[in-house]
């Protein structure tokens, strides 16, 4: 038997059903949202981090409904899944956004049939990269230069939402149970300076020797995290090293070391852990 968790690939074909209601109900919501957004602020680099939150949204929405209660496992389905949900939100808007240009220029709201209607939704908005709606530092700006910033922001969504929904498709599931673990973060404890040599020590049982070493410790300086995950009889444990650094600006930062991920344990290192807790 493996020290570490493997997902097994295996999802609840509810989950497609969860993707149906994430793409008929917040979807076109945030894509709503995004839309006024983007067509009220005019401030490009305001507009990048509009954009960065439509897929950080989008994420939340995938992990928590599609993922988490449809309990996929399998990491290449929960990429599709995001992507799918990502681009149905991306259509959305461009049905919100193009209508906002009709109505802005004194057309009736045609919100209904840019919705059902893709050609001629993509028609107008082949009309609208030809004369462009903003400008950037007094040139109007369309064309392929224009063209480059939607793909831009297409990216960005995309690759957010993915980023942000992916990481629970590999959170340790008890098969046995139909459950996911439940996740327990400790209070920091004292930074692990030899990573390599305590994560060997902890594969290989010897937590005699590493407790005297895992003390409290304060989330203002150099720390390390352990994150205990249970499920009926069984343990995992995860440990992130967490280095304090200043930057430019004189705040403190810190590097995350992710040198431990889902290692089996038994109950009495669990226990022994949460005791130090």
């Amino acid at each position: 038997m493996s020290n570490y968790y493997k997902p097994s690939g295996k999802f609840s074909p509810l989950s497609f059903v969860y993707l149906l209601l994430v793409c008929a109900i917040a979807m076109p919501i945030l894509a709503t949202i995004y839309a006024y957004l983007i067509w009220y602020i005019p401030f490009v680099y305001i507009n990048f981090l509009i954009t960065a939150g439509l897929g950080f949204a989008i994420g939340i929405a995938v992990w928590q409904i599609v993922i988490k209660l449809g309990k996929v496992r399998n990491y290449g389905l929960a990429i599709l899944l995001a992507l799918i949900a990502a681009l149905a939100a991306y259509y959305f808007q461009w049905v919100v956004w193009t209508n906002l240009v009709l109505t802005s220029s004194g057309e009736e709201s045609q919100l209904l049939r840019l919705l059902s209607d893709p050609f001629d939704l993509s028609q107008l908005i082949g009309f609208i990269n030809e004369s462009g709606t903003w400008s950037f530092k007094g040139a109007v700006v369309s064309g392929t230069f224009l063209t480059i910033i939607w793909i831009i922001e297409l990216l960005i969504i995309i690759g957010v939402a993915i980023f942000i929904a992916i990481p629970h498709s590999k959170h340790p599931f008890n098969e046995t149970l139909d459950e996911w673990f439940e996740e327990v973060e400790l209070p920091a404890f004292s930074y692990i300076e030899n990573a390599s040599s305590f994560k060997q020590q902890a594969e290989q049982g010897n937590w005699e020797q590493l407790e005297p070493m895992i003390q409290r410790s304060s989330k203002e300086q150099s720390h390390s995290v352990f994150t205990l995950f249970t499920s009926g009889n069984e343990y995992y444990l995860s440990v992130t090293n967490e280095r304090a650094k200043v930057n430019n600006k004189d705040k403190v930062e810190f590097d995350s070391d992710d040198f431990i991920v889902h290692l089996r344990i038994d109950k009495t290192v669990y226990d022994m852990l949460k005791s130090k807790a």
